[in-house]
């Protein structure tokens, strides 16, 4: 027994001289890393060479919606594709640039939401601030919002607008438009001259 506690008061002796007690009082250690996840900042690509989006593009009267009540005219860029993407939402894009960050309209009926402009832009920046990676806010104004985000690492500047047709004071149409940096002034004169000229039937 005597040998066993020679031996063991050696060891202990040996590992305190080894690593020493601390000192002082605690502080915290500085992190190698971060100990929280942190979305990477992506890598902006360089938009495609598409002509810049003009202001004044030329406008056509285009009946879209089902049934009398349901109706509505939109000013339409002239020569752009339409593509209904649902009973109530409609897209135009010019030919040749299918999915290929060119620029690109949309129109969409919102009558059943019963919401005003006002609580509808609130919860579409919330949406779009959830949704949309690197979002953020450009302008706003009563009625619209201009916006940017990156999406498949290319950045996109959007513009929203709501149209009340019958003076509810509810937002009854959304009209977004969406494209390069270099399309702003033409983006911003479209979504304000649709809106202006969008009506019922």
């Amino acid at each position: 027994m005597l040998v066993v506690g020679l031996a063991g008061g050696f060891a202990t002796s040996w590992v305190l001289g080894e690593n020493p007690p601390g000192s002082g009082a605690a502080a915290p250690v500085a992190a190698a890393s971060p100990s929280l996840p942190v979305d990477p900042v992506p890598d902006v690509l360089a938009d495609p060479d598409y002509p810049p989006l003009e202001p004044d593009v030329p406008l056509v009267d285009t009946v879209v919606g089902e049934g009398e009540d349901f109706q509505m005219t939109v000013p339409a860029p002239e020569g752009w594709r339409m593509v209904p993407i649902a009973l109530n939402e409609w897209q135009w894009r010019p030919d040749g640039q299918d999915q290929s960050f060119g620029y690109v309209m949309r129109v969409e009926q919102v009558l059943s939401n019963r919401r005003s402009i006002d609580w509808t832009l609130d919860r579409r920046v919330d949406e779009l601030d959830e949704d949309e990676q690197g979002f953020e806010v450009v302008g706003q104004s009563g009625d619209g919002i201009h916006y940017t985000y990156i999406t498949n690492n290319h950045l996109r500047h959007g513009y929203l607008a709501w149209v009340d047709l019958t003076g509810s004071d509810n937002a009854q149409v959304e009209i977004a438009v969406t494209g390069r940096r270099v399309d702003q002034s033409g983006l911003a004169d479209l979504v304000a001259r649709v809106a202006d000229g969008v009506r019922l039937g």
